[in-house]
């Protein structure tokens, strides 16, 4: 059975292309809109479980004339976005633009009644100030700041199997905030409007349709991010005095390599997504070149370049940036890696750590012979409160401790030799190389990539009720070899984004 509908409060991304649909560009989008948080690693889940604080308010009506007044301040655009000059609100074309820009708005058809209230509210500024402009604008203004605006409302209809199917106007809003983080467009409401989205067949057509949008690569790309958590790379924070290669954009550049490595198997490629973590090709400029021991490129912007055959690093796992953000500030994590893998790459959970229990790391002692951290490490699993999850994370991260923490390669650790050989679950590997290899060979990450995709695009975790309609998206998944798009139509055709259960079910 499909889980409970929800109430999304538009993403920051989602309301700023929202602003520009409705009003056009140029449009300069205010700066301090209510900052997106991460609720079990996606900001999609946490945009479902959000109200909107007084604070968040005040920033949403600041927004709202921020960027009417662009328009306003315009006579030319003004006019083309109103599509008349009014003398007064009871102008018959007033109410023609509030039903054709709340149609937009709203993502539905405006009821009477709301048309009247907003030209009851307009009519009351205009008499006031003796301007139809300013009392219009506080029209359009009320409609950017309501609930209907700032949230995707998708209650859904009951069906006469006993759940509610998103109406063809909430699934027109549905698709298009998935795949373009935008309202629909107007052929998909013209869509929405005949009725059309309830049809598995014309859904999909409008799936590929909007799927061969330019915009629909960042909208996955925020997907992408917030599954490798690599926003983090934003505030990358290492010691200088032990990694000269730093730089203030170092971390920029590393996230970037990470979403132009995506955008080339998704996009460009349309191929498996499991080359991820096996691909030799990838992006560099000057800083991430100097970190990979790479002669020749200068400058701030990527270039593609293909790491040789037999070379010590391939795909997502050797990149600098999953490495360094996986690391702590002065020295590598093996435990911290191993963890990232088992969560956000295996969908396993990794419990935190008993109460009371001192996770720091014993120094060495004075006058007793160095150690590796592999070495030092082995206490925690000499603990039987720490053994059985650092048993799950440690062992893979060992694979990683050739490269230290800002993801450049090491021959030793505190002049000691490395061992890199290691395994996952019993399946042995040696180093970063053959660890994404076993990675593409899991069928587990290819299943949890799709389940995390299912969980994005309904704004919540799945629940034991909801393992049929996952099952379905990951057979099809793999069954498209591993195609990210082929899973964006599963995910869209699945019962599990097309319906919602009725209210008083619990999720279990």
């Amino acid at each position: 059975m499909p889980g409970e509908a929800t109430l999304h409060r538009l993403t920051t991304a989602e309301i700023a292309n929202s602003y520009k649909a409705l009003l056009g560009e140029p449009l300069s989008i205010p700066a301090d809109l209510p900052a997106d948080d991460l609720l079990y690693g996606f900001t999609s889940i946490s945009a479902a479980s959000r109200t909107i604080s007084p604070l968040d308010a005040e920033k949403y009506e600041g927004a709202a004339y921020a960027v009417i007044d662009q328009i306003w301040a315009d006579a030319m655009r003004r006019d083309e976005l109103v599509g008349c000059a009014p003398e007064s609100m009871d102008d018959a074309c007033v109410r023609g633009f509030l039903e054709e820009f709340g149609l937009h708005a709203w993502r539905r058809p405006l009821e009477a009644t709301e048309i009247d209230a907003l030209l009851a509210l307009g009519s009351g500024v205009a008499s006031d100030l003796a301007s139809v402009w300013e009392g219009l604008r506080y029209s359009v203004a009320a409609m950017l700041q309501s609930p209907h605006f700032l949230f995707r409302v998708e209650p859904g209809v009951a069906d006469e199997n006993g759940l509610m199917r998103f109406t063809d106007w909430e699934m027109a809003s549905r698709l298009s905030y998935l795949i373009l983080d935008a309202p629909p467009d107007d052929e998909l409401l013209m869509a929405a409007q005949a009725g059309e989205l309830s049809d598995p067949e014309k859904l999909r057509a409008q799936a590929l349709r909007l799927l061969e949008s330019e915009a629909a690569e960042p909208a996955f790309m925020s997907f992408f991010r917030d599954f490798m958590s690599i926003n983090r790379l934003d505030q990358l924070d290492k010691s200088a005095d032990l990694f000269p290669q730093l730089t203030p954009t170092l971390g920029q550049s590393m996230r970037s390599e990470i979403e132009m490595m995506f955008a080339q198997t998704v996009f460009e490629r349309e191929g498996d997504f499991r080359d991820l973590f096996t691909t030799r090709e990838t992006f560099v400029n000057e800083e991430l070149a100097r970190i990979y021991g790479i002669e020749g490129i200068t400058g701030p912007e990527l270039v593609p370049v293909t790491l040789p055959d037999d070379g010590r690093r391939a795909g997502l796992l050797t990149t600098a940036g999953f490495l360094a953000m996986n690391a702590h500030k002065t020295q590598t994590s093996p435990t911290h890696r191993g963890r990232f893998v088992r969560i956000n790459l295996l969908c396993e959970e990794v419990p935190p750590p008993p109460p009371g229990v001192d996770t720091t790391l014993p120094e060495v002692e004075a006058g007793q012979p160095a150690q590796t951290l592999r070495e030092r490490l082995e206490a925690h699993r000499e603990n039987p409160q720490c053994v059985t999850c650092h048993q799950m994370m440690d062992p893979i991260g060992f694979g990683l401790e050739h490269f230290d923490a800002v993801g450049a390669w090491r021959d030793s650790d505190r002049g000691l030799p490395i061992d890199d050989v290691t395994d996952l679950d019993g399946k042995p590997f040696q180093g970063g190389v053959e660890l994404g290899q076993l990675m593409a060979e899991l069928t587990e990450v290819g299943q949890c990539v799709a389940r995390r995709f299912y969980q994005h695009a309904n704004g919540r975790l799945d629940d034991k009720n909801e393992r049929q309609l996952v099952a379905e998206v990951i057979q099809s998944f793999m069954a498209s070899d591993y195609n990210f798009k082929e899973l964006v139509l599963a995910t869209v055709l699945n019962a599990g984004f097309r319906y919602a259960a009725p209210p008083e079910a619990e999720a279990e």
